[in-house]
């Protein structure tokens, strides 16, 4: 009797335990989701932030898009209100000399439009995974140990 009822002890704290386990994997995601967004969104939040207006002052080539070559680019140089200049790549549509563009040093866009995609598009989908998680975390705990559906 004794025996039955320490492995039925044994049985109810195992279960409890993978019970607590299967919560622990989505909150130990919903933990590692801020940072990943960060470092993922965390260099064009820095260009959006620092970037300014520049006039474009030479172009040397342009690639189009497409798979084998990437997202369209030119490079050319630029020059900001102040002055300074720069040169390198600048992603987006093909841009001619005296356009103006969003830049800082060493780098370019036409606009600011692919930084505002590169951080919105994760950040977004950063939300949408912590609903997800939320859910599935409340029905966890309107539903203590009944198995989820799938």
């Amino acid at each position: 009797m004794h025996e039955a009822r320490e492995q039925q002890h044994h049985r109810t704290r195992l279960a409890r335990l993978t019970s607590q386990g299967t919560l622990l994997y989505p909150l130990a995601l919903a933990a590692l989701l801020p940072l990943l967004v960060a470092v993922w969104v965390g260099s064009s939040t820095r260009k959006l932030i620092t970037g300014e207006s520049a006039t474009v002052r030479t172009v040397t080539e342009c690639v189009e898009g497409g798979a084998q070559q990437g997202p369209s680019h030119c490079y050319g140089s630029w020059a900001f209100g102040d002055g300074r200049t720069a040169a390198g790549e600048i992603g987006g549509a093909k841009v001619s000399a005296g356009d103006t563009i969003f830049a800082g040093n060493g780098w370019a866009y036409d606009s600011t439009s692919p930084l505002h995609w590169q951080i919105w598009v994760p950040v977004t989908l950063f939300g949408a995974a912590l609903v997800v998680l939320a859910a599935a975390w409340l029905n966890h705990r309107r539903n203590p140990g009944k198995p989820s559906p799938g």
